[in-house]
């Protein structure tokens, strides 16, 4: 399918219809704008569009989609129809990937905007209250630093997460050190920040991984990172204990431990019920 000659052929057919691209789009009950995009080839009709819309140019849904009338002949009906099918599954997925690629540029210039007018207030408040820049450093550095980690999981399709866990195991560091700097007096955060991130970031991509090798089993995988969440949390506090003054593990962490391992069992059932009920399932229609 050639997206130019399609644009191109339904500018060609509206015109030669003496149709405005407002009285195209109040037949078709969509906007004139939707019909601005597909004749500069920026979008594609929806496939429940095409029908309708060769209707009303009197082609057929085969010369829509190829942007040009054809010279078909009676012999040749039945292998066009099956090429209609195959254009029309094609385009279905071409169109489909369109509008998430849409939805994704539209999610990430509003999380964009709000993360910056988040920084334009908090840059306004601090000067209105102290008259420099104090406070505000922390969130605006915290909200670059967001905004670096976020932004991977919208402009990229399949590698988002993974292009996002790598951009937080090379900037976390650097994040860290930023936040040292500013508030000056914490001389803990670097040797606690770096050990405890260190874990966080191998626990986040031993978690991708588990998950990229057990597609079909989703929720053994939940159940393996939810029981995997308490040697993390152990060694965490083992971490900072040796930098504070409190007990590795208390009375609390074996209570949120123990509820780890019931959510993890729960988890367990769920899979093994659901793999039932699809071998039932597929039993009955052998």
């Amino acid at each position: 399918m050639n997206n130019e000659a399609m644009a191109k052929f339904i500018l060609e057919l509206r015109k030669s219809h003496n149709m405005t691209q407002k009285q195209l789009a109040e037949k078709l009950n969509i906007t004139d704008k939707a019909v601005s995009k597909w004749e500069r080839g920026l979008s594609y009709p929806d496939i429940s569009l095409l029908s309708p819309l060769a209707e009303i140019f009197g082609v057929t849904t085969n010369e829509l989609l190829n942007g040009e009338r054809s010279n078909t002949s009676v012999h040749e009906v039945v292998r066009e129809a099956e090429v209609v099918v195959e254009k029309a599954l094609h385009y279905a997925d071409k169109s489909t990937r369109s509008k998430f690629r849409n939805i994704r540029t539209i999610g990430k210039n509003i999380i964009s905007v709000m993360f910056l007018l988040g920084m334009i207030v908090c840059v306004i408040c601090d000067f209105a209250i102290t008259g420099t820049l104090t406070w505000s450093l922390y969130p605006i550095s915290s909200i670059i630093f967001a905004w670096l980690i976020i932004m991977p999981l919208f402009q990229y399709e399949r590698r988002g997460i993974r292009v996002s866990l790598a951009v937080l195991s090379i900037i976390i560091i650097p994040f860290l050190f930023v936040l040292d700097k500013i508030i000056g007096s914490a001389e803990l955060l670097m040797p606690i920040g770096i050990r405890v991130s260190a874990i966080a970031i191998v626990y986040l991509w031993c978690i991708y991984i588990l998950f990229s090798l057990m597609k079909t089993r989703r929720w053994m995988a939940s159940a393996i990172v939810v029981l995997s969440a308490i040697p993390v949390t152990f060694m965490i506090n083992y971490v900072v204990s040796q930098f504070v003054e409190q007990p590795s593990i208390n009375i609390w962490d074996f209570l949120s431990y123990g509820i780890l391992v019931v959510i993890a069992i729960i988890l367990i059932w769920i899979g093994n019920f659901s793999n039932n009920k699809n071998r039932n399932v597929a039993k009955v229609y052998k």
